[in-house]
């Protein structure tokens, strides 16, 4: 019974530790989306100023394209997070399915101890009553 609340723990502590890893995931995700979004508009605003004057315009076509491939690498980026993302939301379904795995097999020692329990109450209280009949028959006759 020691094992298996030890063996519960260790689970729980995995799956503890693989949601934490998640969640520093996932914010990482979020952080990488604002960049983009932010680079998206400095992309537009340098488009504007590029229109509206002619030195700006002759040099944002290298600019554009550095941007582009800036962003590039951060999609690339957002779909190595978003797969290891995935990866832990598949250990994290096996990790709880084996910390339930350990709490089952403790409610059914539980249960087996407390019906072995009852087993040797009932025996204990059958022995009372027969020594309890076997002391009232010699008197009676």
């Amino acid at each position: 019974m020691k094992s298996l609340r030890t063996l519960l723990k260790l689970a729980n502590r995995d799956l503890e530790t693989l949601r934490r890893e998640m969640a520093a995931l996932i914010e990482r995700q979020s952080a990488l989306e604002h960049r983009i979004a932010g680079h998206d508009q400095t992309i537009a605003q340098e488009q504007v100023l590029a229109q509206r004057d002619y030195e700006a315009s002759r040099v944002f076509g290298g600019y554009a394209a550095a941007a582009i491939q800036r962003r590039r690498a951060m999609v690339s980026e957002g779909a190595m997070i978003a797969a290891d993302i995935e990866r832990l939301r598949a250990l994290i379904t096996a990790a709880h399915v084996e910390a339930r795995k350990f709490e089952r097999l403790i409610e059914l020692e539980e249960a087996r101890a407390k019906v072995k329990a009852e087993q040797r109450e009932s025996a204990e209280l059958d022995d009372f009553a027969t020594m309890r009949a076997a002391r009232a028959r010699p008197s009676a006759s």
